[in-house]
């Protein structure tokens, strides 16, 4: 199987839509690439794993029951803090 890092949204998306992977998967897969990666890059404010992998789950839930998940549901996707996140300080890139 293809890892879900090497593949694109769409392929991801398709791959969960059809039962080939799952988002479970692809949450985790991603979570570990960013604690091998980050703490050398520095990437990366806050992660929100077990929100993650319970949105994720949904998504597993929605397909095994025939539902349509979405058009890019169990894609993995990072936010820049630039951007308002309910709960979370935006930092805009400032040391402040």
């Amino acid at each position: 199987m293809t890892s879900a890092c090497d593949q694109s949204a769409v392929d991801i998306a398709d791959a969960v839509r059809r039962g080939r992977q799952t988002a479970v998967a692809g949450v985790r897969e991603a979570y570990a690439r960013i604690c091998s990666l980050d703490p050398t890059l520095g990437c990366f404010t806050t992660t929100y794993r077990d929100q993650a992998l319970a949105t994720a789950e949904a998504v597993d839930l929605a397909v095994h029951q025939g539902r349509d998940p979405g058009p890019l549901a169990g894609v993995p996707f990072a936010v820049k803090n630039l951007y308002d996140v309910q709960g979370e300080i935006t930092l805009a890139g400032s040391l402040i």
